[in-house]
């Protein structure tokens, strides 16, 4: 579940992540794997996520469709940036994640340093 979202709402941005287009409500509610869902539901879940800031939408027709604001790669890495600046500090926060980190994560994270030299002040 989604820090911030009930297990539907969460249910939902996973779809519309999934998506590679906008989705309406129904789209949203087909792509669901729990049945019995009714549509309202959805239609207010999207918009309770819409309030929340996670989505927009827009009308095509008399459909409303619906996409996230963010991916989301870009939506954990700004839980990631909220985790180091909760641990007030940066270092022992990054230390204990990568203490953490399997050795394929580790390789990852080496070959992405190795792709941003460091910057001169």
């Amino acid at each position: 579940m989604l820090t911030g979202l009930g297990s539907l709402e969460s249910e939902v941005m996973e779809a519309l992540w999934a998506s590679p287009s906008p989705m309406s409500v129904r789209q949203v509610l087909d792509s669901l794997p729990r049945e019995g869902i009714a549509y309202t539901t959805i239609s207010t879940v999207l918009e309770n996520l819409r309030r929340k800031g996670w989505v927009r939408r827009e009308r095509l027709g008399r459909l409303w469709f619906y996409q996230p604001l963010s991916d989301r790669p870009t939506h954990a890495a700004e839980r990631m940036r909220d985790a180091l600046e909760d641990g007030r500090d940066a270092g022992a926060t990054l230390l204990r994640f990568v203490d953490g980190m399997s050795p394929e994560e580790v390789r990852t994270l080496r070959a992405l340093l190795a792709e941003h030299p460091e910057e001169e002040p």
